[in-house]
């Protein structure tokens, strides 16, 4: 999923000394950078991720596109 770009944030990778944007970068899971996270639980529901309507609901009452980054630990 594709979803908004956050302004170039440029970091220092230690593992070759290169400078790169955040954005440019190619995650194994689809990541996010955030000021605050919203937590959804609903133990009574089949499916854990919101699908593709609630995430533009959630969006809409947020007034700006949400992007759905699961957990894993």
């Amino acid at each position: 999923m594709s979803g908004p770009r956050t302004s170039a944030i440029w970091v220092h990778l230690p593992c070759c000394g290169a400078h790169a944007s955040l954005n440019d970068l190619d995650y194994d899971w689809p990541m996010g950078f955030a000021r605050f996270e919203i937590g959804v639980l609903n133990a009574r529901r089949a499916r854990y991720e919101l699908d593709e309507s609630e995430l533009h609901e959630v969006g809409r009452l947020m007034g700006h596109p949400v992007r759905q980054v699961l957990a894993h630990y």
